[in-house]
């Protein structure tokens, strides 16, 4: 972090000058270890044994910060009868079907509630697990938010004895990773290992609170979901999550890849983490909403989200007669990642290629497998700042030079198109507290650089416009899309402010939306991506406020915009006790009275 992140590092510095101790662990010496108070190696991927020890070591003790966990977390539900754990199941859970590889997750389901998975999650579900869910969950009526079991359905015990509820599910489950086992597999010794479990343990509580810090080391290993979780079970229950000095915090390896998963990159999401309709799976909007909508919570108002998104998207095309165009959205039909797509290329499955800001040619595993399925294309579109490998593969890649592929031989027909840098363009960067700040072009993009806004914009025009007339019903989703951004200046640059009003949304009169929670099912709202509704309130850009540190109070509520609704600590309402009152004065952050 003090290497490759010394902006925030400076946080870190100025809390250790106050007290706070601060440990790395780390199977390396780095300039971080090198002020640490404490450096841990241990062995790279024993992640999970690490944390595994960490959390068996707080229910061993019975460190746990028990009145918030027994009002924040799930921990005294009852799990249903026919769970079974790994111990019974020679390493395995119930549920786990041997043709398939995957799990029926309904034997762990907690008695008096069935469990909605994330977003897009039982889509990869077997057919029958998915028809069972929705006997499960769904109400007759099909409608999003009704028929779930109530809080008081279900089953709990507070006193966090019942052998099946979560508490003491997990503390079995744990149990294995004791110190020895710790030292065992991650090569750090008993009394570093215990010196870690002490310090964090000391420091958490009602007074005190410890936070997490971690990067790509977790986020792309091939089980960071489970350390990234592991990691939550463990702060969850030293009460460490929605307060302040707390949270399990990731540092990106850019200033916006935050927003460009917020605003996704990735092929099965749409905007705000709406799952990609399947092909197979949602033939209309209801159909949609019975698999995905949760019954509470955030996502018990999926309906909402998803018709103002689609009436962003095609404004007066998107009806309720034609389910507000939801048949205009692309499906999955398959694994559409980037390692399926080449191999497509290489069967001549695929035919053209946009690369935006990547360079798969040497970025990407495999660059050998990559270059021969560019090879194979028809034409290839590379935006970047300079003529990168993925551009040039054809005269000067490997495979030229040891003579498997040819010069002369090879179709594609690459066009590469200059961008912009950050300080050519308008914009937002959302960084990793989902703060979203506003920058504004410095200069004017050189010679035939543009914006990507500059870029999707024009070519959306361009083929709008060859497409005019068209009777085609395939080509009336491009027809119909609201396409019609300001644009200003020589280079005709459309207007960044007016597509992040597009993302905040409106209401019926044409008015800026304030929050999500403003957004409706029946049609009357739209909105480009929920959880970002709120940054252009009042028709002011929000995220371009500045207010300085010393003009404000310490949250800094003033200075840019942090989605949802400008908080600025996720579960904040965890800091407060049942009544409202907060843990601790000394980091007091939402609290309530009676009335």
């Amino acid at each position: 972090m003090a290497e490759c992140h010394p902006v925030g590092f400076q946080w870190v510095m100025e809390a250790k000058a106050r007290g706070a101790k601060i440990i790395h662990v780390d199977p390396r010496f780095t300039r971080t270890s090198a002020v640490a108070d404490l450096h841990v190696p241990f062995r790279a991927s024993a992640d999970i044994a690490f944390l595994g020890g960490l959390i068996n070591y707080v229910l061993t003790h019975e460190l746990d910060f028990r009145e918030y966990v027994t009002t924040f977390t799930n921990a005294s539900e009852i799990i249903g009868a026919d769970f079974v754990d790994t111990e019974d199941m020679g390493g395995l859970f119930s549920g786990f079907n041997a043709e398939t590889g995957h799990y029926d997750p309904i034997s762990w389901q907690v008695e008096g509630r069935a469990e909605t998975p994330a977003a897009g999650g039982r889509d990869h579900w077997e057919q029958q697990l998915r028809e069972h869910h929705a006997a499960q969950t769904s109400d007759t009526s099909g409608g999003a938010g009704h028929g779930a079991a109530q809080p008081q359905d279900i089953v709990r015990d507070e006193t966090l004895q019942h052998p099946r509820c979560v508490y003491q599910v997990l503390k079995r489950h744990f149990s294995r990773y004791t110190p020895e086992a710790v030292s065992r597999v991650a090569g750090m010794s008993v009394a570093s290992f215990l010196e870690v479990a002490e310090a964090i343990t000391a420091n958490s509580g009602r007074e005190r609170t410890t936070a997490w810090v971690y990067s790509v080391g977790w986020t792309h290993h091939t089980v960071g979901a489970q350390y990234i979780r592991a990691a939550a079970i463990l702060q969850t229950l030293l009460g460490n999550i929605g307060r302040p000095g707390g949270g399990i915090l990731a540092l990106r390896g850019h200033a916006s890849i935050q927003g460009s998963t917020d605003i996704p990159t990735l092929y099965d999401l749409l905007p705000g983490y709406l799952p990609m309709p399947d092909a197979q799976l949602h033939s209309d909007l209801r159909s949609y909403l019975d698999a995905d909508a949760a019954k509470t919570g955030f996502w018990g108002h999926m309906d909402a989200y998803m018709v103002s998104m689609l009436k962003a998207w095609w404004g007066d095309a998107a009806t309720a007669e034609n389910d507000y165009a939801f048949g205009y959205l692309p499906r999955l039909t398959g694994n559409h990642g980037t390692y399926a797509i080449v191999q497509d290329q290489i069967d001549k499955a695929t035919f053209g290629y946009f690369l935006v800001g990547e360079n798969p040619a040497v970025g990407h595993a495999n660059g050998k497998m990559q270059r021969l399925g560019m090879a194979n294309l028809d034409w290839l579109v590379v935006r970047d700042l300079q003529m990168i490998e993925s551009a040039t593969f054809w005269k000067d890649g490997p495979e030229i030079e040891t003579g498997e592929l040819v010069t002369e031989d090879i179709g594609t027909e690459v066009f590469f198109l200059p961008c912009s840098n950050h300080v050519e363009k308008s914009g937002s960067f959302t960084n990793t507290q989902r703060l979203l700040q506003w920058h504004r072009d410095a200069v004017t993009p050189p010679g035939d650089a543009r914006s990507d806004l500059w870029f999707y914009y024009h070519l959306g025009r361009r083929v709008r416009e060859k497409l005019a007339g068209s009777t085609d019903e395939r080509d009336r989703p491009l027809l119909d899309l609201t396409w019609d951004y300001p644009t200003h200046g020589v280079q005709e640059e459309p207007s960044a402010e007016a597509v992040l009003a597009e993302i905040n949304g409106f209401d019926a009169d044409g008015e800026p939306l304030s929050a999500y929670t403003e957004l409706r099912a029946d049609g009357s709202t739209t909105a480009g991506c929920w959880i970002y509704t709120g940054v252009y309130a009042d028709g002011v850009n929000q995220a371009d406020r500045r207010r300085p540190g010393s003009e404000q109070e310490w949250t800094a509520l003033e200075w840019g915009w942090a989605w949802p609704a400008n908080r600025r600590t996720l579960y904040n309402r965890a800091s407060s006790d049942a009544d409202g009152t907060p843990w601790s004065e000394r980091k007091a952050y939402v609290w309530w009275d009676a009335e």
